[in-house]
Order: C-alpha cells, then structure tokens, then sequence
C-alpha cells in the first residue's frame, strides 16, 4: 500500500502544512488507498514533506505525486482543460505558493498572538530536542523571510490586508463556478482548496481567517471540495 508520510494534523484541519494536505486531498480524491505515517522533513528524501513511498520508491513534491498517480489514471484531472488554461492554471498554483503560503506562515509564526497559541501546539508535536533553541532559529529565519515580504509582526493590521486582497482576487477567479474550470475539479482545485482552507478552517482565530469565513463563495467552495475529498475519511 502507497505510504503518505506527512505531519500530524493540528489546529482542527487535516493538516496544518497546505502542501500536505493538498497531497492527502488528491489521494482521497482519487480513492487511492494509502497508510499515514507520521514524519518529518528529516526523514525526507528531500528534507521536505509530504513525501510517499510506494515499494522501493519515494516521490517527494506534490505536483511530482500527483503526476505518478495521473500517468495511469484513465481520465487525467486535466485532460480536458485548454492549454490555455492549463497556462493559467500554472501561474495561478504558482502564484498561491508563493503568496498565501507566507500568510499561513505569519498567521502562525508572525502575527503575536497566532504565535503565543501555535507556540504551545508546535513544541507539543516535534521531538523534545527541538523545543528550545531549534524552535526559536527557526522562527528568526521565517521572520525574516516575511520581513523581506513585508510582513512584518508589528504590524498585523497590515499583513492581513495583504491576506485579504489575495483571497479577494480568488474569490474573483473563482466567481460562481463550481470549480476553478468549470463543473468538475482540477489539479489547480486541489491546491486551491488545501491554501484556503488552511486559513479558513483553522481553530485559532485570526482577523485574516474571519475575512476569509465572511466570502461566501470562498466557504461554498471549501464546502464542496471537503465533501469530495477528506468527508470520505468520516463517512
């Protein structure tokens, strides 16, 4: 059986890391049949998670699992999209990584009070050897990285507008469709979905995950994508 190595889920979502569950999204998607296993970057081929392995082999990059799985499938998610769009999805997909990714990252590691609650369950799921100075190296690097993105942890106010107008513009994308290309998902949906609902869906509260619960089309949208991928795990 394929093995999705991967975080713990944390925080009331499926996964706390947007990438993994985009992964465990699209296996659930696709009804393939895996085993969870907790991980860590450490363990990683890459030094990133998620990561699986299925026999001897291991693939690592979500975009890469999804391409092993597709090359066999009968009816490719994006078989019958544009190349057009395809085009555009790519821009899109990379667009989100790059953007909401940090503000998933300050709404964490950034923003005071995200900090002072994801403190405690951060240190409650990594080795204890980690917790001390590791943990406090790790922040000054992300801090950092958001500084030169100009997020910057005294001033919130203006991080999460930054949040908000990107949500904005995918709520615009998305407009009434079902999906990003019409009535059935995408690849693109798959990333969209895990991105947005990492902010939407978390326990702990924030002003950019109350915005993101006020656009209506945003949670319908969520809505739709859990039903066809991580409600099957409940049902």
């Amino acid at each position: 059986m394929i093995e999705l190595h991967q975080f713990r889920p944390v925080l009331g979502i499926p996964n706390a890391s947007p990438f993994c569950m985009k992964a465990e999204a699209y296996l659930l998607y696709r009804d393939i049949p895996y085993k969870f296993v907790p991980s860590s970057p450490r363990k990683s081929p890459s030094k990133l998670v998620p990561f699986i392995k299925d026999g001897g082999k291991s693939i690592t990059d979500t975009e890469d699992i999804m391409d092993y799985f597709e090359q066999n499938q009968a009816n490719p998610l994006d078989a019958d999209i544009s190349h057009r769009d395809l085009a555009t999805a790519k821009m899109i997909r990379i667009w989100v990584e790059q953007n909401l990714f940090w503000q998933i990252t300050y709404m964490r590691w950034a923003d005071p009070v995200g900090w002072e609650n994801f403190s405690p369950v951060l240190k409650s799921n990594i080795p204890r050897a980690m917790r001390g100075p590791a943990v406090y190296l790790i922040r000054r690097h992300l801090l950092k990285q958001m500084r030169s993105r100009g997020l910057r942890s005294d001033d919130v106010k203006g991080a999460y507008a930054k949040g908000g107008a990107q949500l904005d513009t995918l709520a615009d994308f998305l407009g009434d469709s079902g999906f990003a290309f019409g009535e059935n998902p995408s690849r693109l949906d798959l990333t969209l979905y895990a991105f947005i609902a990492n902010i939407m869906d978390q326990d702990q509260p924030n002003d950019l995950r109350d915005y993101a619960r006020r656009i209506h089309n945003l949670r319908s949208y969520c809505d739709r994508m859990q039903t066809l991928t991580f409600a099957k795990v409940s049902a």
